[in-house]
């Protein structure tokens, strides 16, 4: 059996509800998806029990499911220094982790806070203030039987494969899993065949899109320096049983996302 493909609605968040999008991907073949999360496509409180019943099961009778929840991660810094905005992006991505669960979603993609670039707190204290967040968010895992998939992203404290590991097993918790991003990655210089490898007893998503080391973007595959193959190489070395999420997000969604599709062989 081959690495299991899904799509995003990214790129679609402002412009149609999420249920539209995912048919539309689904012509291309792509049956499971990381659905951002955003009013009118896809938001909490725009959706009652019945509605929430009624889209998982209209979604299933296409073939399709929700994979995960996806917040915006510029509105909900879950590393903040100020106590209530933590409070707040905790209650934001409880909701969502709800959402996840009555959708039969996996879990929600955490973007773990992010980090001023000019004058950022002490890492450490970063650190403090995120753990605190992921140990609140963790309960309503449990409750909800929802996984976090934190993802690695170059804006946050913890935005290497390494720092990742070492946060995710402070834990020792099931349910405190990876998302990893190749582009962000890619951003970054670091090696995403090793990342893979290091975070293989966690890896639960993996993001894939192409940029360069000088170039931030989630661009269709070969736009940029991402090694495909030897992402690719890795997961199948280490029998990577989650989704991997074609997230390109362009002005082209569609061909793009076919065209990245082509390039990795599906």
């Amino acid at each position: 059996m081959g690495i299991r493909l899904g799509g995003t609605t990214f790129s679609f968040m402002w412009s149609e509800p999420a249920p539209v999008t995912m048919r539309r991907m689904g012509e291309l073949g792509l049956k499971e998806f990381d659905v951002i999360m955003a009013p009118g496509h896809l938001w909490p409180g725009e959706l009652d029990g019945a509605a929430r019943r009624r889209l998982r099961q209209d979604l299933a009778q296409d073939g399709l499911r929700v994979e995960s929840t996806n917040m915006p991660a510029l509105d909900f810094n879950l590393g903040s220094c100020l106590p209530e905005v933590r409070a707040y992006a905790v209650g934001c991505y409880g909701d969502a982790l709800r959402l996840s669960a009555d959708l039969g979603g996996r879990g929600v993609v955490v973007v773990p806070g992010r980090v001023s670039g000019l004058l950022p707190p002490r890492r450490a204290d970063t650190l403090s203030w995120l753990g605190d967040s992921i140990a609140a968010l963790l309960k309503i895992a449990d409750e909800t039987g929802q996984d976090l998939l934190l993802e690695t992203h170059p804006q946050t404290a913890i935005a290497t494969a390494e720092a990742m590991a070492a946060f995710v097993e402070s834990f020792s918790h099931p349910r405190a899993l990876v998302a990893y991003d190749v582009a962000n990655a890619e951003f970054i210089g670091e090696d995403q065949a090793e990342a893979i490898r290091r975070l293989q007893p966690m890896l639960a998503q993996v993001h894939l899109s192409d940029a360069t080391r000088t170039s931030w973007k989630h661009d269709r595959a070969g736009r940029g320096t991402v090694r495909f193959d030897r992402v690719r190489q890795a997961l199948e070395e280490i029998d990577f049983s989650g989704v991997a999420i074609i997230e390109v997000i362009s002005p082209d969604t569609l061909a793009d996302t076919e065209a990245t599709l082509a390039a990795w062989g599906a």
